[in-house]
């Protein structure tokens, strides 16, 4: 049997991928290269569930574009086109940044304070506000 062909996600500049609660819809950045794991918490709510529960509606239905029109979108769309437009997304940067002392991962939320390490869900005095993280580039870029 052939291998799942694999999509890749959109990130911002700093290769970081936007996660989404389902619980809260509690919306925080991560790196690219933490979004294959097993488990991941809220960093809100502290809802602990599989990672890939996090995954944004905008990134769904973009990857779902990516399989319908076989990774190869129509550039253009009218009134006309038989086959569905392509969705698309962009990644904004995360206005605030944070690594925790338990794991040393980063993660970015916007607007909240964290309660949690949505990697290892250590407290929240163990998360300290960064002025940036050490930028990692996501695998295979």
């Amino acid at each position: 049997m052939p291998e799942p062909i694999k999509y890749k996600l959109k990130t911002d500049p700093m290769g970081m991928v936007g996660r989404e609660c389902p619980r809260d819809k509690t919306y925080f950045k991560v790196s690219y290269n933490d979004i294959e794991c097993e488990e991941m918490t809220c960093p809100v709510c502290g809802a602990k569930l599989q990672c890939k529960k996090f995954t944004t509606l905008p990134q769904v239905d973009y990857i779902n574009s990516l399989i319908f029109h076989k990774n190869g979108c129509p550039i253009e769309h009218n009134a006309y086109s038989k086959t569905p437009p392509c969705h698309d997304y962009i990644e904004m940067p995360a206005e605030t940044l944070f690594t925790c002392d338990v794991c040393g991962k980063c993660f970015g939320l916007d607007d909240k304070k964290p309660e949690f390490c949505p990697f290892c869900a250590a407290s929240r005095e163990h998360l300290h506000q960064d002025i940036k993280c050490d930028y990692v580039p996501p695998s295979g870029k």
